[in-house]
């Protein structure tokens, strides 16, 4: 029982928001750990240039949110590695990359990173998204993501994605959409370009991580 008389403090100002800065661009690294560290409420607990160090130091700090760059000398890919950090159970994690592909952006959220942020915010915003995503105001994506408009799939093209992730060729796929083999490989292309990817092996490696090709059993 709580004494008549007794203050009960609500002030949670005292506690920052722990950040920790995973960036294998050093300079880059060192700009931003020097302008966070500026701001009042935000702590910036590590920095790494490695999905490994990251990890450690995840590990040891606990931090409230990861802000992570996409391509790190030892990772195997945007999709492994943000599930790996996803996986911390403690922290939130904020993609902070180059990177325009909505493709790519697609699979990083599948993964359940809390947002999506470009290298070419200011440090304003940076700041603003880091608070978002701690107190779980997500997803927090930038506009210029967001202006892409990016494109919605059929259920046509998730169906052709499907049978693509499944390791079917055009002749099979023609077979069960009842289409000849050309008109797979035309709307194959037309998917490439739908979906701003390389080719035919990026598609379908694309389909295969975004879970297009498992079944509903799995």
């Amino acid at each position: 029982m709580i004494k008549a008389g007794t203050v009960i403090s609500t002030d949670k100002k005292a506690e920052k928001i722990k950040v920790l800065l995973v960036e294998d661009h050093e300079a880059t690294l060192k700009g931003l750990k020097m302008q966070l560290t500026e701001e009042p409420d935000l702590e910036v607990v590590g920095t790494a240039t490695s999905k490994s160090a990251a990890l450690k130091l995840a590990q040891e700090h606990a931090p409230h949110v990861i802000l992570l760059d996409l391509h790190l000398p030892d990772s195997s890919g945007p999709k492994t590695l943000s599930e790996t950090f996803c996986s911390l159970k403690s922290s939130r994690v904020l993609v902070f990359s180059g990177e325009t592909r909505p493709a790519i952006m697609q699979i990083v959220m599948q993964a359940g990173v809390d947002g999506f942020l470009l290298k070419s915010e200011p440090l304003a915003k940076i700041a603003e998204a880091i608070r978002d995503v701690h107190h779980g105001r997500t997803p927090v994506i930038s506009a210029d993501l967001t202006r892409q408009n990016q494109p919605h799939l059929t259920s046509a093209e998730r169906h052709l994605l499907t049978l693509l992730a499944r390791g079917l060729k055009y002749q099979d796929i023609g077979a069960q959409r009842q289409t000849s083999p050309e008109t797979v490989r035309k709307q194959v292309e037309a998917l490439i370009d739908k979906l701003k990817l390389d080719g035919r092996e990026s598609l379908i490696a694309w389909a295969v991580d975004s879970g297009f090709g498992k079944l509903e059993s799995d």
